[in-house]
């Protein structure tokens, strides 16, 4: 696969995770999450684990909207990130939760840390993508908001693909190559 059909490739998933995202259940965020884990793996040439998916969100992520690192929780803490894997991606892949295990939380997660919504309920309630939340049982949280989250994953895959990628990570065309190596995408009639 050359780095032109990769970036139409996923672009194109990319696009699936958009469609999915507007349906208004939560398996959005559940392909949402997952499509992370395989950028992060994508950019890194193989899987960091917690690791690759915490930097990827501060090195690529944060570079399509600043509040992926600097989002500052109600408690004060800065740890976007570190919520983003135990919480979103951990949480909803492994338990369909946003209630992180006892794993996850002695490794900083906190529960409810990440809220979903989409964008009806986001207009109606005033909760922009990215602000602080609290309400009942979720105490001090960041909002995703289906939609924009979406658009954000779209945006860094074009990053991913673009020569300011090298400025992020200089191996990168070296990783994507070997990763796709290793692990070529799902190919079908789609």
């Amino acid at each position: 696969m050359t780095k032109t059909q990769a970036r139409r490739y996923f672009i194109a998933r990319a696009k699936d995770v958009q469609r999915i995202m507007k349906d208004g259940s939560p398996w959005g965020f559940l392909c949402a999450a997952a499509f992370l884990d395989v950028l992060a793996k994508l950019v890194a040439g193989g899987d960091l684990k917690r690791t690759g998916y915490k930097s990827f969100v501060r090195k690529f992520l944060s570079k399509i909207d600043r509040s992926y690192q600097t989002f500052t929780y109600i408690n004060g803490k800065q740890d976007l990130p570190d919520q983003i894997y135990h919480v979103f991606r951990c949480g909803i892949i492994h338990s369909f939760s946003l209630v992180p295990d006892q794993q996850a939380i002695r490794n900083g997660g906190r529960v409810r840390s990440i809220a979903l919504c989409h964008k009806k309920e986001s207009r109606k309630k005033h909760l922009p993508h990215l602000s602080n939340y609290s309400s009942g049982a979720t105490r001090d949280a960041a909002v995703f908001v289906a939609e924009d989250f979406s658009r954000d994953l779209r945006k860094v895959v074009s990053l991913i693909f673009s020569q300011d990628a090298k400025q992020i990570e200089p191996n990168i065309n070296r990783n994507i190559r070997s990763w796709l190596c290793q692990h070529p995408p799902i190919r079908g009639g789609f």
